[in-house]
């Protein structure tokens, strides 16, 4: 197995582990574009519960479109939304959510800084809050930027769709100033960030068929040399890469190889999904083939 595998799958869990599903929490961040009816749950839930939130976009270029973009919600007395926020997290990637001692505006301006301020020149947003992403992110920054991000909480949770994960700021690091410090991301590193999400795929994927991989030694690894190859061949999406990994499961690691499938693989004139479709159905036939040949 490839040393690449393990690097990316502990670093992964090193500064993002699994944890238990998260039941008290003060602060969420939640993505008003992730569901049409997410802003009406929130109001909802205000009628039985005090419950306060902010937009993250408030005083920043993208004010107009705050419908559309993240919004810091006030948790700490609303233990009934609490519970089936984190009940539907684990089904939509809808935000993250953590523990805080910071007071609010202090916490609006710290989050809403590394939203909008830490891709700067680049007209885009650092959706940290995507929950699929907040792992990844931890992985590639250095330790001091990401323990600056940490520090608005003292403890995190979200779930990659897979897993839940958590971080916690090292200690002393809930001290450090909560100021508009400069926190650069480059795009290098956020590129670099796609192998810990791969990383966090292979984890996930290892346990769900767990019982189906060739190999019980390191499944993990496994998996991720197998959707690494995917993703290098163009099947970057999660639907895409899970389809490629049954097939690799029920035909061998090595499927594309097998003519014809290796001819459709490498055309690359057809769109990535109707490749993907065209290999799946020649498998099928090369496996009949074989099938009847052996009666």
């Amino acid at each position: 197995m490839s040393m690449d595998a393990a690097h990316y799958i502990n670093t992964l869990e090193t500064r993002a582990p699994r944890a238990a599903k998260p039941s008290d929490y003060d602060f969420a961040v939640l993505d008003l574009a992730s569901s049409d009816k997410l802003l009406e749950e929130i109001y909802a839930g205000m009628t039985n519960e005090p419950i306060q939130w902010w937009s993250l976009f408030e005083g920043t270029n993208w004010q107009a479109e705050w419908d559309n973009g993240p919004v810091l919600v006030d948790l700490r007395n609303a233990a009934s939304f609490r519970a089936q926020l984190s009940s539907r997290l684990e089904s939509s990637s809808q935000g993250i959510v953590f523990k805080s001692d910071i007071p609010v505006d202090e916490l609006r301006e710290h989050l809403s800084h590394w939203l909008t301020e830490s891709n700067p020149g680049s007209g885009q947003l650092l959706r940290f809050h995507e929950p699929r992403m907040f792992g990844p992110l931890l992985c590639v920054l250095a330790d001091q930027r990401s323990q600056k991000l940490l520090s608005a909480g003292t403890h995190w949770w979200w779930h990659d769709a897979h897993n839940w994960r958590q971080a916690m700021p090292k200690k002393g690091a809930s001290s450090m100033e909560i100021g508009l410090e400069e926190a650069l991301v480059s795009q290098l590193e956020l590129q670099g960030s796609e192998l810990y999400w791969l990383a966090g795929e292979a984890c996930g994927y290892a346990t769900y068929y767990t019982d189906s991989l060739p190999e019980p030694k390191a499944p993990e690894r496994w998996v991720f040399d197998t959707l690494h190859t995917a993703q290098n061949a163009g099947f970057a999406n999660a639907e895409l890469l899970e389809r490629w990994l049954r097939m690799a499961i029920q035909y061998g690691k090595e499927f594309y190889l097998t003519e014809p499938v290796h001819t459709v693989f490498s055309n690359e004139e057809l769109l990535t999904t109707d490749r993907l479709v065209a290999m799946e159905s020649l498998m099928e036939s090369v496996m009949e083939s074989v099938y009847a040949n052996n009666l």
